[in-house]
């Protein structure tokens, strides 16, 4: 079924990892309503949703009381009818986490996010996928599985800091190529500041930059092959 999809799981988590902000949509703590808000969102290695959220907001009551949620990410069409535009809605549930790596690849989304990410109100939320569903305009309407969407990503998990590492200390020039000839960006001060088998955020203090990967890669191999490719490419 997932091979003939119109609207790929892949290109759903490259939705999803390419958003900046979602809509994020809980149960009232108090009545049970339903209440949405609007949040940054990151991803972490296998693409789950994570969110930096304080103790003062409805959503995160709401979610200390009943862990269930949805949440939707867009991508507008720059005029016309705006449900022509791609959407995901991942729904599933929320828990606080303080997985290592996880604060760092928020970060590398959303770099302002520095100036609060510390205040002991705030903490990183996680949401484990049941089920996404994916909607690209007439005809291409699909309900995913999280294991379909969300494939193990064990060995991409494992190298990633060490890849981090390794990029910005031995191939800092491939780095600045990525960011001024693939991604448009003026040159010079651009870092890897999170790698995931979709692609790699690049970072220069408040600016962040998403390098996408197409195919995924899955392996250390396969990420050694697209880094060396992309770093030959300009961009069309």
């Amino acid at each position: 079924m997932s091979g003939n999809r119109s609207f790929s799981a892949a290109a759903a988590r490259g939705l999803l990892r390419r958003a900046r902000t979602a809509t994020l949509s809980t149960f009232n703590s108090d009545d049970g309503s339903p209440y949405a808000s609007l949040v940054n969102v990151a991803t972490d290695v296998r693409g789950w949703p994570v969110i930096l959220v304080s103790t003062l907001a409805w959503h995160t009551r709401n979610l200390l009381a009943d862990p269930r949620a949805s949440l939707m990410v867009a991508e507008l069409p720059p005029d016309g009818d705006a449900l022509t535009g791609a959407r995901v809605t991942v729904m599933g549930s929320f828990s606080r986490c303080d997985a290592p790596g996880l604060i760092r690849r928020y970060l590398a989304r959303h770099p302002a996010a520095e100036l609060y990410a510390s205040f002991g109100d705030f903490g990183i939320w996680r949401m484990e996928p049941q089920r996404a569903h994916a909607v690209a305009g007439f005809g291409r309407i699909e309900t995913i599985p999280a294991d379909e969407m969300f494939p193990s990503t064990d060995e991409m998990d494992a190298l990633e800091a060490e890849a981090l590492s390794h990029m910005n200390e031995d191939h800092a020039d491939a780095i600045q190529r990525y960011a001024e000839l693939l991604l448009g960006a003026s040159p010079g001060g651009w870092k890897i500041a999170a790698i995931d088998p979709d692609g790699a955020d690049l970072c220069r203090e408040q600016e962040s930059l998403r390098l996408a990967f197409d195919p995924p890669v899955w392996s250390g191999m396969e990420l050694r092959a697209v880094l060396a490719r992309l770093g030959t490419q300009r961009k069309d």
